[in-house]
């Protein structure tokens, strides 16, 4: 066989074996998503959440924030009779640095494996080396940080955040009654409402889900276009990096929800600019089409 068609042969075979790899990571993701919308209290998403996390890292755990306290609720990556101890974990806040950081920013952070920056327990009862880094995501449920992913090992971030913002997400909408108010509604269209207890419920619901889906998304284009956001942001046009994806989006948040309510606010528009422009619109770039209405 000469050099040429074996060369084609050899690109086809690493073709399929990319996209069967895609195929599979969609999957994964796809899998866990739709259990953790389908679990129940915070010990079962901890669990689903762990697992769907355990092959973007080399260990993870998932803590539960209670007051000022952290407890170990699952473990991925150790053997089952250290699961069962990481169950009987449970250190104060303060006694922490990078826990105490993550709750007041709610957004993820890495952090040196040492007892300043994790707490003498957790660093008891995993052993890292001084140079290990922890990579923390907040579990962010309504004002509240409730609980935190923490992995350690070889880490896929974009991965983990991912999953880390669909628990938080299902987290939020099992601990929110139907009266509360949204944690990231700042305004409601005036024409139709001046603020949130003056919508119905079905719309108060349809704004939760307008949210979450707005989440959903913008966290997909971070972790399946990654270079394309990293690029956008060093040019200020992340429009420009992500036509493709912010035109389909923005059309298909306009039927689900601002054509459904006229009282809806463009969330979408909301977190593009929190989570990829880092809250400068400008970052968007001058051909973004803006908000819509």
């Amino acid at each position: 066989m000469s050099a040429a068609p074996a060369l084609r042969k050899l690109l086809s075979e690493i073709d399929e074996l990319f996209q069967a790899s895609a195929r599979s990571l969609a999957e994964h993701l796809n899998q866990s998503v739709r259990r953790l919308r389908q679990a129940g209290g915070f010990p079962e998403i901890a669990g689903i959440l762990c697992d769907a996390s355990a092959p973007f890292c080399g260990a993870c755990a998932v803590f539960e924030i209670a007051g000022a306290q952290a407890t170990g609720i699952s473990l991925r990556g150790a053997d089952p009779e250290a699961a069962a101890r990481f169950r009987q974990l449970h250190f104060p806040i303060a006694e922490a640095a990078a826990f105490a950081g993550i709750l007041e920013t709610c957004e993820p952070l890495v952090a040196l494996c040492s007892p300043a920056e994790l707490s003498p327990a957790l660093i008891a009862f995993f052993a890292p080396a001084p140079d290990d880094k922890a990579h923390l995501f907040p579990l962010t449920a309504g004002p509240a940080t409730v609980g935190l992913l923490y992995a350690c090992g070889p880490v896929e971030s974009a991965a983990l955040e991912l999953l880390a913002q669909c628990a938080a997400a299902v987290l939020d909408a099992r601990r929110r009654p139907a009266p509360a108010p949204a944690p990231d509604l700042i305004s409601i269209a005036p024409a139709a409402a001046s603020d949130w207890d003056s919508l119905t419920a079905a719309d108060r619901n349809l704004h939760l889900q307008a949210q979450r889906f707005a989440r959903v998304q913008v966290a997909e284009m971070r972790l399946y276009r990654e270079d394309a956001v990293k690029a956008g942001r060093r040019a200020h046009d992340l429009y420009a990096a992500l036509a493709d994806e912010i035109d389909r989006t923005r059309e298909e948040f306009r039927k689900k929800f601002m054509d459904v309510s006229t009282t809806m606010v463009d969330y979408f528009h909301r977190e593009l600019v929190r989570t990829l422009a880092n809250d400068d619109p400008a970052s968007l770039g001058e051909k973004y089409p803006g908000p819509l209405h």
